[in-house]
């Protein structure tokens, strides 16, 4: 048995080298149909060889750095938290994908018994074709995510013959067809295994599910409301499938983001979904649609004294949460929000209030809308409908509340518009961004010009003819 010494490593990079050369300058457009149609099947066979050996280092690392090891296990001594922090510093690959690779490596690698003994893999057969490079990554994940919740429902005996037809169809010929199935239909074929072995597991687990799906009521801890969340899985995936849209970067336009030093976001994921999340609830309070209480559309109140929101000092409180919002957090409510002045005598008596002001109303918004697009930093891609409006000369300073002094932020950029470094300035009317100093590149502020922040496509597409420099 070959062990990972430097010359398979050599030998591999040299295939490596190989394969690049074999396919350089050429040029897929000139091909003809056959050949075409014949590269892409050779190609895919020698990805097929790939993924296996993707599959069996990433569930041998993850082996390694099992969390019973402590520290001894591999990523931590390799200055990581886990396996998929290790794997995804070597590979740069997506820690989704990586999760992934370990869970079918795990499940197709030979195991170790309390006494020390090697047992077979929990799916053998998927394992070999794995190995052997005639089973796809794809239809081996469809195999094994579908068939190893049940296992325990259905015995091993079951599951045997299950994974055997499954292999049988992925790999191909069989009786049933003269061409091995697709990934897609291994896995359908696997899900009616799954009712066919287990035809009452799905029915419980449902009504279970929907007795314990809930959002809890929050609790206030360190500035902080917790709340525990139980969606149902199509409830959550429609949710995860629009937080990813937001996310992913590869779902931005390349012309929405031409300047090569764009910022990176600097957020955990899980801050990151926060503020999408807080997008989505600004864009869904101000749907037609929304119930409206005592007259008026859902409003959050928020009371402050007059005198702290003078001297932008003090605490704000929002009515019927434990916690207090920074003066910051306050003004942002009241740049997208609007006022009220409530003023109460020293007797606690309501002596008068006045009309809300510095509101944009829904025709401002529309044209607002209209010129900017969404939210005007670069590279951010929460759309129109999601945004604020923030008042580029803020109302405390004179500023009014016109289309020409409004722009569309997101809700994070609109509460770190006055920390991030981020100036936004209206020129004649339309507004212009400059990047704070960390993204100037060593530029000064004199050598950074002003760049017309926009996301509307009819203007960007103005733009690029005038300037067709932004798509490079």
């Amino acid at each position: 048995m070959r062990t990972a010494a430097p010359n398979l490593i050599e030998e591999v990079s040299t295939a490596q080298a190989e394969l690049a050369a074999v396919l350089t300058g050429v040029d897929e457009r000139m091909l003809h149909d056959d050949p075409l149609l014949q590269l892409t099947g050779a190609i895919e066979r020698a990805a097929v060889l790939l993924d296996s050996w993707r599959v069996r280092l990433a569930g041998e690392v993850g082996a390694r750095s099992r969390r019973e090891l402590g520290e001894d296990r591999l990523s931590a001594k390799k200055g990581c938290r886990n396996a998929v922090e290790l794997l995804a510093r070597i590979t740069l690959a997506a820690e989704r994908t990586l999760t992934q690779r370990m869970r079918v490596g795990e499940a197709t690698r030979p195991r170790t018994a309390l006494t020390g003994d090697t047992l077979p893999a929990a799916f053998p057969e998927a394992a070999a074709a794995l190995r052997s490079g005639i089973l796809g990554y794809d239809s081996a994940l469809a195999i094994i995510d579908t068939l190893a919740p049940i296992r325990a429902r259905v015995g091993d005996l079951n599951l045997e013959r299950a994974e055997h037809a499954l292999v049988a169809a992925a790999t191909g010929p069989t009786i049933e067809s003269p061409l091995p199935f697709s990934a897609d239909e291994v896995r359908g074929q696997a899900r009616v295994w799954e009712q066919v072995l287990d035809p009452d597991g799905t029915v419980p687990a449902e009504e279970q599910a929907m007795a314990a799906r809930g959002i809890g009521a929050g609790l206030t801890r360190d500035g902080l409301v917790h709340r525990k969340m139980a969606l149902l899985p199509e409830i959550d995936a429609k949710f995860e499938t629009l937080l990813n849209a937001y996310l992913n970067p590869r779902s931005k336009p390349t012309f929405t983001d031409p300047d090569p030093d764009a910022p990176k976001d600097p957020r955990a994921t899980a801050q990151a979904r926060h503020d999408v999340f807080a997008s989505l609830i600004d864009g869904a309070s101000r749907s037609a649609d929304v119930p409206r209480i005592g007259g008026a559309a859902p409003t959050v109140l928020v009371s402050v004294r007059q005198a702290d929101l003078t001297a932008r000092c003090g605490s704000g409180f929002i009515e019927g949460c434990d916690a207090a919002l920074s003066m910051r957090a306050v003004e942002q409510l009241a740049c997208t929000g609007g006022t009220q002045t409530v003023l109460i005598g020293d007797d606690g008596r309501l002596v008068s209030l006045s009309t809300s002001d510095r509101v944009f109303n829904a025709a401002q918004r529309r044209a607002i809308t209209l010129r900017d697009g969404g939210c005007i930093i670069p590279g951010c891609t929460i759309p129109a409908a999601w945004s604020e409006i923030h008042h580029v000369i803020a109302h405390r300073d004179g500023g009014k509340t016109e289309v020409c002094n409004g722009v569309l932020l997101c809700w994070l950029h609109h509460r770190t518009i006055e920390t991030s470094g981020w100036r936004i300035l209206m020129i004649d009317g339309v507004p212009h961004v400059k990047p704070p100093p960390w993204l100037r590149g060593g530029r000064s502020d004199a050598e950074t010009p002003w760049r017309r922040a926009t996301k509307s496509r009819p203007q960007l597409a103005d733009l690029l003819e005038r300037h067709p420099v932004l798509v490079e």
